[in-house]
Formats: C-alpha cells, sequence, structure tokens
C-alpha cells in the first residue's frame, strides 16, 4: 500500500506575556508531517498574521518577499516529502527527531544564516587581526541572543525593517546582564552586520537588500566625540615620566605608558615590537602595524630614546624565542596597571564623559585616573604634537592614519592649550604682526 506523507504550514499560537492577548506580528510559521507518525517544528520564518493566507497555508502575494518565502516552503515541503520515502525504502522509523536531524540545513533559515556567519568568520580569519575576528564573533552572538530572548527568526529574508527596529530596541534597552549600548557602539556593528550581509549577497546567499537602508537615526545632529578624548596635558605627561617609583612592576607600566605617548604605538605594536625593527644606531622604530598593516618608521625622541635603550640589552623572549624590544604584557593587566599609575601619580581631576543612548544624553563623571587605558598613549602622542605645532601631513605619517577626520578623534584641545592661545590674543602680539606685514 502506497503512503504519501502530509505536509502543513501553520501560524503558531503565542499570546503576549503582558497582554495575553494573541500576537499577530513575527508569528513564526511551523510546519507539521504526518503518515503513521506525527511531527512539528518551526521554519524559522516569521510573517505578520494578516500577510498569511489561512487557506493556502501560504505567504500572500501583497508581501514584498512572498515568492521567495513561498518557494522556501515548498522546497521544505518537497524535503520533507523525500526523507520520508527515503525512511520507508529503508524501513526507518520515522520520529520526529529524525526528521529534524535529517533536514538540509536551508540557508535562508534561523541555522543556516548561522552557518553562513561561521563560514564568513572562518574565511575571514585568514586574512585578518585576532581583534576583527573577536568583533564579529561577539555581532553574531548578540544576534543569537536576540533571537533567543525576543522570540524572533533570525534568518536573511526576515532582515527587514522591522527586524533592524526590534533589534536596536533590544540594543538600547537595560537588561540585567548589562546596561544598554551607547550610540557609537551600537553604529559600529551595525556596520559590522551590514558588512557580512554584503559577502553573503555576493556569494548568492542572500537576496534580500532591506539592509542596505539600515541606519541609526537618533534626530540628533552629529555627535561630538572630542570631548570625550582622554589624553595626559604636558604638565601630568612630565609628572609622570619624572615620578620616583620604587615598584619594579609599575615601573614597567609607567614605561609602557611614556614609550606610547612618545611614540603614537598602539598597545598591540608595542608588545609584538621585536628587537630586529628597531635600528639602535639610526634611532629608528620600524613597525608594520597589527591592526591595519600599514608600515610607519618612527625615530627616536628623547623620551622614547630612554624606554628603548634602558631594555636593549635585557633578555626578553617571546613564546617562539624571538627577542622583544619590550618586556611581555597583558592589555587587561596593563589597563589596571595604568589606572594604579594614576592614582598614584594624582590624577584626580573630575573628567566628564559624554554619551549618548538614542537621542538621550548620558553624562559620566569620576576621577581622570579611572578613564586611563593602554589608548591614551596614542591619544596624548597626537594632542601633544598638535601643541607643538607639527604638520597634520607628518603626524599622519608617523600614526598611520589614513584621513584627518579620523585623526580627529585621537586628540583633544585641553585648558592650557586654549590658555595659550588666549594669551597670544594681545596687542603686543597683534602689532608684532602688523609690523612683520609692513616689513614685509
Amino acid at each position: 500500500m502506497s503512503r504519501t506523507p502530509r505536509v502543513k504550514f501553520f501560524l503558531e499560537q503565542r499570546k503576549d506575556k503582558k497582554t495575553k492577548e494573541i500576537i499577530e506580528t513575527d508569528v513564526p510559521i511551523r510546519f507539521s508531517v504526518s503518515a503513521g507518525f506525527y511531527c512539528k517544528s518551526t521554519t524559522g520564518i516569521t510573517i505578520d498574521k494578516k500577510l498569511w493566507d489561512p487557506e493556502k497555508k501560504r505567504v500572500i502575494p501583497s508581501h514584498t518577499h512572498a515568492s521567495s518565502i513561498n518557494r522556501q516552503l515548498s522546497d521544505l515541503k518537497r524535503e520533507l516529502e523525500v526523507l520520508c520515502y527515503k525512511a520507508w525504502e529503508k524501513d526507518i522509523r520515522i520520529t520526529s527527531d529524525y526528521i529534524t536531524s535529517n533536514l538540509k540545513k536551508n540557508q535562508r533559515s534561523e541555522s543556516g544564516f548561522f552557518d553562513r556567519f561561521d563560514e564568513f568568520i572562518e574565511q575571514g580569519k585568514k586574512k585578518w587581526q585576532p581583534g576583527t575576528v573577536k568583533k564579529f564573533t561577539t555581532m553574531k552572538n548578540h544576534l543569537k541572543e536576540f533571537g533567543e530572548k525576543k522570540q524572533v527568526s533570525v534568518g536573511f529574508d526576515q532582515l527587514n525593517d522591522k527586524f533592524f527596529d526590534k533589534f536596536m530596541d533590544f540594543y538600547f534597552e537595560d537588561t540585567e546582564e548589562r546596561k544598554g549600548y551607547i550610540n557609537t557602539y551600537a553604529r559600529k556593528n551595525i556596520k559590522f552586520i551590514k558588512h557580512f550581509l554584503t559577502w553573503a549577497t555576493e556569494k548568492g546567499y542572500n537576496k534580500n537588500l532591506d539592509f542596505n537602508k539600515w541606519k541609526l537615526d537618533t534626530g540628533q545632529k552629529k555627535e561630538s566625540t572630542g570631548d570625550n578624548v582622554i589624553a595626559l596635558t604636558i604638565s601630568e605627561f612630565l609628572h609622570i615620566y619624572k615620578m620616583k617609583i620604587e615598584n619594579e612592576a609599575m615601573q614597567r607600566t609607567r614605561d609602557f605608558l611614556i614609550l606610547a605617548c612618545s611614540t603614537g604605538l598602539r598597545f598591540s605594536d608595542i608588545a609584538n615590537m621585536k628587537k630586529s625593527d628597531v635600528d639602535y644606531s639610526l634611532g629608528v622604530i620600524n613597525c608594520t602595524t597589527i591592526k591595519t598593516g600599514a608600515h610607519t618608521q618612527i625615530p627616536f625622541n628623547e623620551f622614547s630614546r630612554s624606554i628603548i635603550i634602558k631594555y636593549q640589552f635585557t633578555p626578553n623572549y617571546n613564546s617562539k624565542g624571538v627577542e622583544m624590544a619590550f618586556p611581555a604584557i597583558s592589555n587587561q593587566k596593563t589597563n589596571t596597571a595604568l589606572k594604579d599609575l594614576g592614582k598614584e601619580a594624582g590624577l584626580n581631576t573630575m573628567v566628564t564623559k559624554i554619551h549618548y543612548r538614542r537621542n538621550n544624553r548620558i553624562e559620566e563623571v569620576c576621577p581622570k585616573h579611572e578613564l586611563i587605558s593602554t589608548h591614551i598613549g596614542r591619544k596624548t602622542f597626537i594632542t601633544l604634537n598638535i601643541w607643538l605645532g607639527v604638520k597634520s601631513e607628518i603626524l599622519m605619517g608617523l600614526t598611520t592614519h589614513k584621513s584627518h577626520e579620523t585623526m580627529e578623534n585621537y586628540y583633544t584641545v585641553d585648558i592650557d592649550m586654549k590658555r595659550e592661545a588666549m594669551n597670544n590674543f594681545n596687542l603686543a602680539t597683534f602689532e608684532a604682526l602688523t609690523k612683520n606685514l609692513t616689513t614685509n
């Protein structure tokens, strides 16, 4: 006797936990299979109830992606039927576990979406730095967390404007585990998602181009980051440089900070600097940056020379037996040690950090030493060189910044710099300038 499996699609019946009313938006489409057995599971697709035809068991034609979703449902129906026929031929008992474990991971289903994300990351590992891999992995985990906690399907066809709005709501809300994220962090991660989706589109995995319109619009003017740049002033820099420190570990922390402030090198580049990268006779550091792969040469100055020469004959070998120019350090431990150093140095000026969460301004007031991290070296280097009048083109050559706009995020015009400018705004200065113009 021939048997024919019956495959049906239907919308999940689920009530809102707060209102107790039937949910009618982003409702999961489920399927059932029966033929001497019964199995049901989810398709990984969600749809608004008003866009579902209960008679035809398909999405109504007016939906933007109706043909794509309906084709996906038809493909799934055929796949389920084939699974049943093969099981009967081999006299395999059909169960729910058999069906779900043997289903191919449809590229537009939730499981398929994250499989593609994993593929994207694995390919990226061949050319990205570890920090970039970590950022994309974090972004993938955020999407998974969103899907699980908000009971939203995450698949290529679901990534429309409504999905984006809900994801941003999730990003900005406070939870028991974390505070809501700020705008700058959200915008960075939007770029990461769009990067992945562009790759998926080029690969043919994604046909939904709604993501190109995604943009965090808060109604605010450009949110300036200038006031949030934490850098040492000249007096603070000199004070730390001249400090008498007995503790050997804190001495190394101070040496790291002075080296970073006097070269503009990132933490990763100082940690990776080999003695073979340093020309001790000519007084030049040759660096190919870890983050971007850009090459630069940084001549010694009085401050950097004192640190580099201090460790020239100190044996510092890494795990591969390569001799390093600076003692081994870890980013996390250095960040903690820098805060301790800043406290010891008396960097207790209260600083206001300004963030935005959507259109809400958030102010954080704390002592300056609490905000010190490894990145303060690079920001201090740029700030002090601007004070010294170094041309921006030369400064960009030292730091490997590609644009003035990017470099603007790395320096601050502090009160001492402003005071000097105002002190020069006087009668004597103007008369001297007038005299020079008349003479010339």
